[in-house]
């Protein structure tokens, strides 16, 4: 049975191909343009092209010889299939082949056929799992062998783009997926979550769907004008599989905890948060659209890793993933720590292992993200002293119950002393959110001294963190910390060899913890972007006198408020946000002058493409020389559809009053000799009548001496400028204007029947000649 399904998809791929090539040959013969191929009526679509259109209608559940939809999908699919080839991508085949599968989609989408052997699905589902498989499926499932450039090589330092195929297989079908996601949103999400997409090995046909998913995420804002709660969903649901695009090796359990080739996966996580920050700034519904799409991928990612009990630490592309998604995405921190919370507070089906990695990552979160607010920091510190006070007393193992106490207590001691500067600033601040927080600060700082026992303080954590932890969180004196100082002190008994056993206890407990900043370091993109954000790990046992124990605290002068972390401006500056927008980089631009723009075009090639535009460019030219007199502003007489170079223009236009300078100076220079040997200059007499000037028509460089030259020039303009409204090209010459008028004549009328090359310039001598000839054409072409 299999081997005849086998055989039925074979001899389907093959009656597929027979069509694509024969459309393919007919247009090429034709010499018909893509453009034009998809603009024209259905009727000649079915008169030229006769084989796509049955093939697609054939593909129809109302025909009795339909082939079932799971056949048809494995066809489109299948390696053989030569419908996205380059041939038929730059003919148009491919583009008219999804022309007419929306066409079958629109027109028939009640189909609800089903037999013992047969399944029919509905036309939209059907052609829907085409193209998302065209799109989403890699080029290794989609053409059988991937091409090398969409091969996952660590040793190349980024993929090449230009040589990869799955580019323009996006550019091709992406109108028409958009298309469909606008008209069946529910069947695409249905489609999209049903979707198995992930592949063994890595590829870097990611790059191309994220890029591309980006650009659909822009095609359903653009067209969707009614803002429709389930193209949202839709929306949310590509968001979703992109964000697992990015961190899809975890759920494939490929999950190592030294990943080669980080950069290339610090390269799409760019490539992913780029498109992110530009649909955040353009798109209305990015608020409804980005916070429950992350939210919900990263506790689907938290649920495989809880599964995967031998994991101890937190993947670091998942790290960087949260991180950098809390930067761009206002209140997600929150969202998480509280999903976080909520699950380590969810007991059932969960062992010690589970717990503890959580809980991880839920200390680093919070110690090392500055973006975690406070009040979702004391969340955290009120889960860890609710876990501390659940720690039951047996008396079977006092000293395991004992360690597991002082862990909690670490961990509470470890965020609060890395987020008390925190404290300080939101303390000192008057707004009505601050009073909110010293109203939960105050009931914090009750279970602390309540809940927790004395002596535990005192060996916990390192002595100069308690000393923070009581002068910031708790409000206490210098005397009262000294007092505990002096207690811990005298309470503290261990040898030399204990405290360093606590002290490596400590290095333990630390190096478990997620989001340090070290970790970020095989990720050079988002190190630069998370660098201002993320809090330095601070020392457990840098203070220390020459036996080795930690310096008493009145012997540290260190100010409570020095910096965080010490950002680099040049760095902060090249973070991923620095280009802006195209648009927003076009208006910083247009305060630039010539030369600035010219040496930014050498930064980067974007800056290139932004220094080019003529929008820069016109209002140089136009005010060129006017600022210090020197010369006339232009005026423009142009028609609208006139196509100006104005970077040519400008540059034409500046070596002649570069020109014109050098005169001026030379003339006044010759002037001041003539005077001082006691002769009247000749250009002295006439300066006060005429200077020379720079004819002010756009385009014109002529250089005018005197005011009968300025009088002669414009008539000569006025005279031979050409008679067209929308162009109206001006000339100081008969013969540039007589070539212009050549190459500006109307469009003849062409008479079309077969073979005929004739072609008139009027309709009447166009009928004349049809009616001599017999030249009569059907109203239907």
């Amino acid at each position: 049975m299999q081997h005849h399904t086998k055989r039925k998809v074979v001899d389907l791929v093959q009656r597929f191909n027979e069509c694509v090539g024969a459309a393919a040959r007919k247009v090429y013969t034709q010499q018909i343009s893509a453009i034009e191929l998809l603009q024209r009526p259905q009727c000649e679509i079915r008169q030229q092209l006769p084989e796509i259109c049955a093939f697609v209608d054939s593909l129809s559940g109302k025909t009795t010889a339909a082939p079932p939809s799971s056949l048809v999908r494995c066809a489109f699919r299948h390696p053989d299939a030569q419908w996205l080839n380059r041939s038929a991508r730059e003919s148009g085949i491919s583009a008219l082949i999804c022309q007419q599968l929306v066409r079958l989609a629109r027109q028939d989408n009640k189909v609800d056929l089903s037999d013992e052997n047969m399944i029919y699905w509905p036309p939209a589902e059907l052609i829907m799992h085409v193209l998302l498989d065209a799109l989403l499926l890699p080029c290794t499932k989609r053409l059988g062998k991937a091409p090398d450039a969409c091969k996952w090589c660590v040793t190349q330092s980024k993929p090449r783009f230009h040589a990869m195929t799955c580019f323009p297989v996006w550019s091709t079908l992406l109108p028409f997926a958009a298309l469909m996601g606008l008209r069946f949103p529910e069947i695409f999400s249905k489609v999209l979550q049903d979707f198995s997409g992930n592949q063994r090995h890595r590829v870097n046909c990611d790059f191309a769907q994220i890029l591309g998913m980006w650009r659909l995420m822009e095609e359903f804002n653009r067209g969707d004008k009614e803002n429709q709660s389930a193209v949202t969903n839709a929306m949310i649901q590509l968001l979703k599989f992109a964000s697992a695009k990015v961190i899809g090796q975890i759920r494939s359990g490929q999950y190592k905890k030294k990943v080669a080739g980080s950069h290339l996966d610090d390269q799409l996580l760019e490539k992913f948060f780029t498109g992110l920050q530009e649909f955040a700034f353009k798109s209305g519904r990015s608020n409804a659209v980005i916070k429950p799409a992350l939210l919900s991928v990263l506790q689907s990612s938290f649920l495989d890793l809880e599964g995967q009990t031998k994991i101890v630490d937190m993947p670091q592309h998942l790290a960087a993933f949260m991180a950098a998604g809390c930067v761009f995405v206002q209140g997600l921190a929150s969202d998480i720590v509280s999903m976080l919370i909520e699950r380590l507070s969810d007991t059932t089906n969960k062992c010690e292992l589970t717990k503890e990695f959580l809980l991880n990552i839920l200390v680093g979160f919070c110690a090392y993200v500055d973006l975690v607010s406070l009040p979702s920091v004391l969340d955290l510190l009120n889960l860890i002293i609710a876990a501390y006070k659940a720690v039951e007393q047996q008396t079977d193992d006092v000293n395991g119950q004992q360690q597991q106490r002082l862990k909690y207590v670490f961990y509470l001691v470890y965020v609060a002393y890395h987020r008390y500067q925190n404290v300080d600033i939101l303390c000192q601040d008057l707004s009505s959110q601050s009073a909110m927080f010293k109203l939960i600060l105050s009931e914090f700082q009750t279970r602390l001294c309540s809940d927790i026992a004395l002596e535990d303080f005192c060996v916990a954590a390192p002595l100069h963190w308690m000393v923070k932890v009581w002068k910031h969180w708790v409000f206490l004196s210098d005397e009262d910390v000294q007092t505990f100082v002096l207690e811990a002190e005298d309470q503290d008994r261990a040898t030399e060899q204990e405290f360093e056993n606590r002290v490596g206890a400590w290095q333990v407990l630390q190096d478990r913890m997620a989001f340090r900043p070290a970790s970020f370091s095989s990720f050079p993109h988002m190190n630069t972007l998370l660098k201002p954000h993320l809090i330095s790990p601070l020392p457990l046992t840098d203070l220390r006198d020459d036996d080795g124990m930690i310096v008493q605290a009145r012997k540290r002068r260190r100010s409570d408020y020095s910096t965080i972390t010490s950002v680099d401006s040049v760095q902060f500056t090249r973070s991923l946000d620095v280009l802006l927008l195209p648009d927003v980089m076009e208006r910083v631009c247009s305060f630039m002058s010539a030369k600035r723009l010219c040496r930014m075009a050498l930064v980067c090639r974007t800056f290139a493409h932004i220094s080019h535009r003529a929008s820069l460019w016109q209002p140089l030219y136009i005010h060129i020389g006017n600022s210090t007199g020197k010369s006339a502003q232009v005026e423009c007489h142009h028609g609208e559809k006139f196509i100006h170079n104005w970077q040519k223009l400008y540059q034409e236009r500046w070596k002649v009053l570069r020109r014109l300078r050098r005169l001026r100076v030379r003339a006044i220079k010759r002037d001041i000799s003539q005077e001082q040997e006691g002769r009247p200059s000749v250009s002295s007499r006439i300066a006060s009548a005429f200077s020379q000037q720079i004819c002010s028509f756009c385009g014109c460089n002529y250089v005018l001496k005197s005011a009968a030259d300025l009088e002669f020039h414009q008539m000569q303009h006025k005279r031979w400028t050409c008679r067209e409204v929308s162009c109206k090209a001006s000339f100081t010459g008969q013969q540039k204007f007589n070539v212009h008028m050549r190459q500006h004549s109307a469009d003849r009328f062409e008479c079309g029947f077969e073979s005929c090359q004739k072609s008139y310039k009027t309709l009447k001598w166009l009928n004349s000649h049809r009616q001599k000839e017999g030249h009569y054409i059907p109203q239907s072409q």
